[in-house]
């Protein structure tokens, strides 16, 4: 059985993964190309047959249906005063939570 020392083991462990390092960038950088290719050509047919976002499905948000089971989110009109801070922050009479320090300072001071 040979033996192999831990500095020898370390070397050849930091050795592949500089290979390995070397492999990934070389990979990276070969897909990054393939992309750029693929996406030229797809320019190139858009525009020889002029294709819209529409017929690609590509679509603004408001057109695309919702999706089903997922609950849409409803914003609240709040009729109440707006009260503005030192900070310009905003906070609207009648919206859920607390009143935030600045506005409770405000109004004690108002009310003093």
């Amino acid at each position: 059985m040979s033996s192999t020392s831990l500095e020898d083991l370390n070397a050849q462990i930091q050795e592949l993964e500089a290979q390995r390092a070397q492999l990934q960038a070389e990979a990276g950088k070969q897909r990054k190309e393939a992309i750029a290719s693929e996406v030229q050509q797809l320019i190139e047919k858009i525009a020889t047959y002029g294709i819209t976002a529409k017929e690609l499905g590509l679509t603004d948000r408001a057109d695309k249906p919702k999706r089903a089971g997922r609950p849409q989110r409803f914003k609240v009109a709040h009729d109440g005063k707006t009260f503005t801070g030192p900070e310009g922050q905003t906070w609207t009479e009648g919206t859920r939570g607390r009143k935030p320090a600045w506005l409770v300072q405000q109004l004690s001071e108002l009310a003093e």
